[in-house]
């Protein structure tokens, strides 16, 4: 079991991830969550959303940068969906097709082609 990162949740008990993404409590090491911070290639729930975001934007191994890919095709970066994560999540919840609706997960490093960010323009590659 490899450690990830560590966190406070509100209970304030000490829990942590590990990279194949599970929750477990510090304590007693008994499993919380399976799948809490882990990457998927196709987002088609809020939860999955979520998981992504906590696992940060960053393969391991590689270290290769990830981006989110919207229902029209744009890329949108993590800060990016960080920063408009409540229209993220209506668009989401009510399966509208305004531009905010992620639906995917992508790489860098599967394109040779430099990536804007849709949103914030920054280079993403």
């Amino acid at each position: 079991m490899n450690i990830l990162k560590s966190f406070r949740p509100s209970d304030k008990t000490q829990k942590f991830y590990t990279f194949e993404g599970d929750c477990y409590k510090n304590d007693n090491l008994q499993l919380v969550r399976k799948d809490v911070a882990r990457h998927y290639r196709t987002i088609d729930s809020i939860n999955k959303l979520k998981s992504c975001l906590r696992a940060g934007e960053y393969t391991f191994p590689g270290c290769y940068r990830l981006f989110f890919i919207t229902e029209d095709g744009s890329c949108l970066s993590f800060s990016a969906v960080l920063d408009n994560l409540q229209e993220i999540y209506y668009s989401m919840r009510n399966n509208m097709r305004d531009g905010w609706l992620i639906v995917a997960l992508g790489c860098v490093n599967d394109t040779d082609e430099e990536i804007y960010c849709d949103h914030t323009s920054e280079l993403l590659s």
